[in-house]
């Protein structure tokens, strides 16, 4: 192309094909070479229907006539490719017409520059709709997970509520059944009395049993270690799996309600190797430390692959991946090391206390 060939009849097929805005520019200089001016040359029919404006009123008009100083960044694009004649792209908002535009800018010739506009006002507005949910569903998660940890404390209080109760009334008025029972047997004969000894003493010991599955008094009265130490006991050794437990670092002040949340999850890891582990072994370790205490629950069983997701929801109940989930509204994290045939370890890592808990 020559210069004296109009840049109209250079791109008169490009305006008469391209269904997108498109606008010619002419950047103007003065003698010394100076920036002066962005001129419009012409604009095509879809440049009239978007920007909302005739092509009559912007035809040789500089564009700082057109639009406000708002629009002065597309002003500067326009500049900066007559100037380089260096293709350029620019996305943003037009606060006059508003529209959210991409442009593509070129130099077909010297001074001389073509803006292609994408219309991207509909796009912008569902990415910034889509990003207002993304938010929204974060917050709903994380009012999820506070609920779900609030949820198990909870059940966790009732629990006690009942434990308790079930201790101090059906409790001491079976052990004070028992007691005249034995005092009845020094005055009868012992084949009379014995049978109804026998009877009560079972409703006791299995009183006890069920306090202590309902709600452990140890995680209460002596602390989470000892509370850990009894679960694993009770827990494994009568389906013939040995436990060690172990415990390491300071004392530290955990908080009844994370003492609460680890020793439920504990429970549920247990219950898990039970089930489905198939291991001998098992060991219990607490470790503490200034901020953070950490649980492992590690088994020699058939193991499984941690790569793989969908094993956080399989083993049914509470889950590995509701435990997460349940950490997370804590400020804790689950991690599983796994090899298939090689065991599992699980390691609970939680806060001493997190807010608006209480202090032990």
């Amino acid at each position: 192309m020559n210069h004296d060939q109009t840049p109209y009849d250079a791109l008169g097929t490009l305006f008469a094909k391209i269904l997108e805005p498109v606008a010619l520019y002419r950047a103007i200089y003065d003698e010394r070479g100076e920036f002066q001016d962005v001129v419009y040359i012409d604009v095509n029919s879809a440049y009239e229907q978007v920007m909302d404006i005739r092509r009559e009123e912007l035809i040789g008009r500089p564009f700082r006539e057109i639009w406000s100083e708002k629009e002065r960044e597309w002003q500067d694009i326009i500049l900066q490719v007559a100037t380089t004649g260096i293709y350029a792209r620019y996305e943003g908002p037009s606060y006059d017409t508003g529209k959210y535009l991409h442009a593509i800018a070129f130099s077909p010739t010297r001074s001389v520059v073509a803006v292609i506009f994408l219309d991207m006002t509909d796009w912008k507005r569902a990415e910034e709709a889509l990003l207002e949910k993304e938010v929204l569903l974060t917050e709903y998660r994380q009012e999820l997970r506070t609920l779900a940890a609030g949820l198990s404390l909870a059940e966790e209080r009732t629990r006690r509520e009942i434990a308790v109760k079930l201790h101090d009334r059906v409790g001491y008025s079976l052990v004070s059944l028992l007691s005249r029972l034995r005092a009845l047997s020094e005055k009868h004969s012992p084949d009379d009395i014995a049978p109804a000894i026998e009877e009560v003493e079972g409703l006791l010991s299995d009183t006890r049993s069920l306090t202590l599955e309902i709600s452990s008094p140890l995680l209460y009265e002596v602390g989470l270690e000892a509370a850990l130490a009894s679960l694993g006991d009770r827990m494994l050794k009568p389906h013939g799996i040995s436990v060690d437990f172990r415990e390491c670092g300071p004392q530290a002040n955990i908080s009844m309600e994370i003492r609460i949340l680890m020793y439920q999850m504990a429970q549920e890891l247990l219950l898990n190797v039970i089930k489905h582990a198939g291991a001998k072994n098992v060991i219990l370790r607490v470790q503490r430390g200034n901020k953070r205490v950490r649980l492992l629950v590690e088994d020699d069983g058939v193991g499984f692959s941690s790569n793989t997701p969908k094993h956080w929801g399989k083993w049914g109940g509470m889950g590995l991946f509701s435990i997460r989930e349940k950490l997370h509204s804590v400020g804790g994290e689950v991690r599983v090391f796994s090899e298939k045939g090689k065991g599992s370890t699980v390691a609970i890592v939680a806060p001493l206390a997190f807010e608006g808990g209480t202090e032990r």
